[in-house]
C-alpha cells in the first residue's frame, strides 16, 4: 500500500466520510471558518473523521484514527454568516499525531492509497457484486418498488466504498468498514453485512405481505 504523510485540519463529525462520496457542510462556528479561510488558501483539503468521544459543537472533539481526506469543491455563503460547503471524499487517511487543538484541530497524518492494490479475487468481486443486487431490490422492494438492474464499478476498491455509502449501516459499522486494510478486506466484510441486511429485508417483505392479505 503505498502512503505518504502531510498537515490535515481536522473536521471531527458524527458521520463516516467514505472516499468518492460526497458531504454537504454548513460552517457556522468560527474555528471552522478560519480552517475554511485556510483550506482556501491551501489546497481545498482537510480531513473528516468520526467523533470517537465528545461531540460536534463545543468544545474540540476526539477523533478516529483513521478518516478521509474531503476536497472542497463548492462555497455559498448564506445567511447569518454561514458557509454551505460542498465537498468530495478521495483518500484515507490515518492520524499520526495531533499537533494542533486550538482554534481547530490540526494533526500530522498518513495518507493511505489502495487503488490499484493487489489483484482481488474474481469470486469475492462477483458475490459482493450479486449480495449488493440483491440487497437493493429487497431495499426497495419493502416499500413497494422494484429495481430491474443495479449498476456498480467494476474496480473493487471503488466497488466497496460504493457498497459502503449505499448500504444502511450503523456509524460503528462505517467506521469499521473504513479502517479495513484493502478492498479485498472490505469487501468480505461487506459480503457479510449484505448477507444479514438482505435476510432482515426479505423477512421484513415476508411480513408485509402476510399483513397484507390477512387485511383482505
Amino acid at each position: 500500500m503505498m502512503s505518504s504523510q502531510r498537515r490535515l485540519p481536522l473536521f471531527p463529525l458524527n458521520t463516516v466520510l467514505f472516499p468518492q462520496a460526497a458531504i454537504p457542510l454548513q460552517i457556522f462556528e468560527e474555528r471552522y471558518k478560519l480552517m475554511l479561510e485556510e483550506c482556501l488558501e491551501s489546497d481545498s483539503r482537510f480531513g473528516v473523521t468520526l467523533i470517537r468521544e465528545g461531540a460536534e459543537v463545543g468544545e474540540p472533539a476526539v477523533p478516529h484514527e483513521v478518516g478521509t481526506v474531503a476536497r472542497i469543491v463548492q462555497v455559498n455563503r448564506i445567511e447569518g454568516d454561514r458557509f454551505f460547503v460542498s465537498a468530495i471524499g478521495e483518500r484515507r487517511f490515518r492520524v499520526i499525531e495531533i499537533t494542533q487543538h486550538k482554534p481547530f484541530i490540526s494533526a500530522q497524518v498518513e495518507l493511505l492509497d489502495e487503488f490499484g492494490d493487489e489483484p482481488v479475487p474474481e469470486n469475492l468481486i462477483i458475490e459482493a457484486t450479486d449480495r449488493f443486487g440483491e440487497y437493493a431490490r429487497y431495499s426497495v422492494g419493502t416499500s413497494g418498488g422494484w429495481v430491474s438492474d443495479t449498476k456498480v464499478p467494476t474496480d473493487p476498491a471503488h466497488l466497496s466504498y460504493h457498497i459502503a455509502g449505499k448500504v444502511k449501516m450503523d456509524l460503528s459499522d462505517r467506521q469499521l468498514l473504513l479502517e479495513q486494510e484493502s478492498a479485498e478486506q472490505r469487501l468480505a466484510a461487506e459480503i457479510d453485512m449484505l448477507k444479514r441486511n438482505s435476510r432482515a429485508l426479505r423477512q421484513q417483505m415476508a411480513w408485509q405481505l402476510l399483513s397484507r392479505f390477512s387485511r383482505q
